[in-house]
């Protein structure tokens, strides 16, 4: 890579192995998941991390080789379930033991005491990792699950030995998650925000951070059980010049593969192995030539059988879920008869006061709504009510009660169902068009008329059979903008089709109807805001008179002679016979002549 003139070529301080092992629970290597562990459940890990040729760099043109051979790192790992969606995890990371070949880069150099081509220290401490995950939807509830990592890299390791940064490193990340049966879909997008850091070629700033990979639950083998496979990809890119992937800036962009699998191997203790390369033609920053991690976990889960959010271990019953009825519910177990009745609860009108079977389990007194007739007598028992309408009210004083009137807001009488007569009419006849209070609904993106809609167009029909005189009607579709102008086009023109379908299957005359769709050509407010493209949304009923379309005809075109030039004779008028007159005012001739609304235009004189 091109250095930049303000910054040192050999000032070192980062990590020489960005990518690293999760802490999380229910997670891949170093891909997070976004499952939510149960409250209380905890993971600790001691992982190794063997990396074999991990920083090849060049001096010029030259190759320079690995510099630093190997790195054995040693990795506390820790999570903790603090809340339903929170996991805290940290990472305490440190080098056993790391190669050092700076001598190649002395030689090249020619000068063996140059500070920039020092040797590293062969062991140290590593930057801090804190790993606060949050689980945004779970995918045990929904059928993709989103979590949030936060995770921040603090400078404590050793810069100049390439075991950390030279300042606070940031990267948050979304993690994405899909299951299909025992296959677990996992992929990772995010962001390092770390301070700039040069070596030689490699040039080191924010990144953008990818990675994709999937867990397998496998049948369980001999005593070993848990068995997974595991297989993910990472990549990085600069943010300042993102997926290079010249020859030139072969580092720009590493990739890395892992493949590993873990397993139970007894109680709560797991074993581990992955091994990984990094894609490319050399091993450098970001793709070692090779990698093994090996771990040893311990594992102790806030154990569920029956997911009714009471632990096994003071679970009655492990297998059967609490019924959450309000009743105990905190031994686990499912209260059929919460009273003891004998009424199970599902058919008890009162699962928590005993009562007869023949007063669906309440007692002889209960009156929920106190108006002094029992609850097993009542038609109406949470809203009080005079016995004559079975302890049922009557709020708009009608004489109807409100659990047999239509219109329990508006006084109306018995044999209209408690409804007025006098109630405004939804469909009004105006001298152009036939309007309608309300609008005519359909299903999103397609021609299909919602059941709410269907009363509307009852009432359109009603008017159009009562009024036969009212016709022909054109049934206009409009929408809003939102969309293509020929997707717009076609469907207003389907949905109005639709609504001429449904007429016609009410009795109504096809003769009587036509159907044309205008799209967004025609709006009646703005499309700017949701309340203005909801209005343009539409259809209307216009009243059109017939149209005769006047056919096609010849319309002779007068001869012109042409200009005389001064000095020169005008040309003979050829004699095939005599010259037409004047043609009368008319349409331009045309394939098809225009529609006319009165009778034809009468044929140009000759």
């Amino acid at each position: 890579m091109t250095a930049r003139a303000d910054h040192d070529p050999f000032s070192r301080s980062f990590d020489a192995v960005p990518v690293k092992a999760t802490a999380a629970q229910d997670s891949g290597i170093a891909l997070e998941g976004a499952r939510a562990a149960p409250v209380g459940s905890l993971r600790a890990s001691l992982l190794l991390d063997l990396n074999l040729s991990i920083l090849s760099l060049k001096l010029g043109e030259e190759q320079l080789g690995s510099l630093l051979p190997y790195r054995l790192d040693a990795h506390a790992l820790f999570a903790y379930q603090v809340h339903p969606r929170v996991e805290l995890g940290v990472d305490l990371p440190f080098t056993v033991i790391q190669g050092d070949r700076f001598q190649l880069l002395r030689d090249a150099l020619a000068a063996p005491d140059f500070p920039g081509a020092a040797s590293v220290n062969r062991l140290g401490l590593g930057d801090l990792r804190l790993l606060p995950r949050v689980t945004l939807l779970d995918p045990a509830q929904f059928p993709v699950g989103l979590g949030f990592v936060g995770e921040v890299r603090l400078p404590t390791g050793d810069g100049f030995s390439f075991l950390g940064e030279r300042g606070v490193l940031v990267a948050p990340r979304l993690a994405v998650e899909r299951s299909f049966g025992p296959v677990r879909l996992l992929g990772n997008v995010g962001w390092r925000f770390r301070r700039h850091a040069q070596y030689l070629n490699l040039y080191v700033d924010d990144e953008f951070t990818l990675g994709a990979g999937a867990v397998v639950d496998l049948p369980n083998v001999a005593r070993l059980s848990g068995i997974q496979a595991v297989a993910e990809m990472h990549l990085s890119t600069p943010a300042s010049s993102p997926f290079t992937f010249s020859q030139a800036d072969s580092l720009k962009t590493p990739w890395e593969l892992l493949v590993g699998a873990r397993t139970h191997i007894h109680g709560p203790w797991g074993l581990e192995l992955n091994v990984g390369r990094g894609i490319g033609l050399h091993g450098g920053y970001g793709r070692e030539a090779f990698r093994v991690m090996v771990a040893l976990r311990y594992e102790e889960t806030f154990v569920d059988s029956d997911g009714d959010g009471v632990p096994d271990a003071r679970d009655k019953c492990p297998t059967e879920k609490e019924d959450r009825d309000g009743h105990e519910d905190d031994d686990g177990c499912i209260d059929p008869d919460n009273d003891g009745d004998g009424i199970v609860d599902g058919e008890d009108g009162c699962p928590d006061k005993a009562g007869p079977k023949e007063l669906k389990g309440c007692p002889a007194d209960t009156d929920t709504d106190g108006d002094g007739i029992p609850d097993h007598l009542d038609a109406c028992p949470k809203k009080a009510g005079p016995k004559e309408y079975d302890g049922c009210p009557d709020t708009d004083g009608d004489e109807v009660p409100d659990n047999e009137d239509e219109c329990p807001d508006m006084f109306g009488p018995p044999e209209n169902n408690g409804c007025p007569y006098d109630a405004p009419p939804y469909v009004v006849v105006e001298s152009d068009r036939i309007r309608i209070k309300g609008n005519i609904l359909f299903e999103t993106g397609k021609a299909n008329i919602r059941k709410q809609s269907f009363k509307l167009l009852d009432e359109v029909a009603s008017v159009l059979a009562r009024n036969p005189e009212l016709g022909p009607v054109l049934i206009e579709g409009h929408t809003d903008n939102v969309g293509a102008r020929a997707l717009n086009l076609s469907l207003s023109d389907r949905r109005a089709k639709a609504v001429l379908d449904y007429l016609v299957a009410k009795g109504i005359n096809r003769k009587r109807l036509r159907s044309q769709g205008f799209g967004f050509d025609r709006p009646i407010t703005t499309n700017a805001t949701p309340l203005g493209r909801a209005k343009n949304r539409r259809v209307e009923f216009r009243l059109v008179k017939d149209e005769v379309e006047t056919p096609p005809r010849e319309v002779p075109v007068p001869t012109v002679p042409p200009p005389t030039v001064p000095g020169t004779t005008a040309p003979a008028t050829p004699a095939s016979g005599p010259t037409p007159g004047p043609t009368a005012p008319g349409p331009t001739p045309g394939p098809t002549a225009p529609k006319s609304t009165g009778s034809p235009a009468p044929a140009p004189k000759k």
